[in-house]
């Protein structure tokens, strides 16, 4: 991914998630160099996992777009709006899956390349220096691991998606709803 690459990636982001914490921006970026392998390490819970999410998202409406960027190659697929406009939740999970066999995961020089990207984009001075340098050092204490969504992002966006490879995508979206 290139810095305009991320540039675009973190944009989309920032105006569609107002709370997006440190740790929100640092999970995007974990997810675009790692992809979703480590939460499909357990095929069998993941499967498990993914259709119980199915089976409890909400009913409302979801304001959230069907696709968000991760970077050129991976979009996180919004579960809400695919299963409201009649997504084959199958052909999704299969999507996920294969993208875990094939998506060939990058480094922790690449996460840390990104970091420093983002840490010199304008989207970094919604933070304070220290906050994020901060919360870096406790991410390479612990040695780099996947996180959760903040609390702030969980409570404003109820994230319910998979990071899916895009070009997997043909077949599996839902056909957009005509015009009225």
């Amino acid at each position: 991914m290139t810095p305009e690459q991320l540039a675009a990636t973190l944009a989309a982001h920032f105006r569609q998630h107002r709370l997006l914490a440190p740790q929100d921006v640092y999970k995007l970026l974990y997810q675009a160099v790692f992809g979703p392998e480590h939460a499909l390490i357990d095929l069998a819970s993941a499967r498990m996992r993914f259709y119980q999410e199915l089976i409890e998202l909400p009913t409302t409406p979801s304001s959230l777009p069907l696709l968000e960027p991760v970077s050129p190659l991976l979009c996180r697929v919004n579960l809400q709006p695919f299963v409201q406009h009649g997504g084959d939740v199958r052909a999704l999970w299969r999507a996920w899956r294969q993208t875990g066999q094939q998506f060939r995961p990058g480094t922790l020089a690449d996460l840390q390349r990104y970091w420093a990207w983002f840490r010199a984009s304008p989207w970094a001075r919604r933070y304070l220096p220290e906050q994020l340098a901060q919360f870096w050092l406790q991410q390479a204490t612990a040695g780099f691991p996947p996180v959760s969504h903040s609390a702030g992002y969980r409570a404003a966006s109820a994230p319910h998606y998979r990071v899916v490879l895009r070009a997997l995508l043909a077949g599996v979206l839902p056909a957009p709803s005509p015009m009225p």
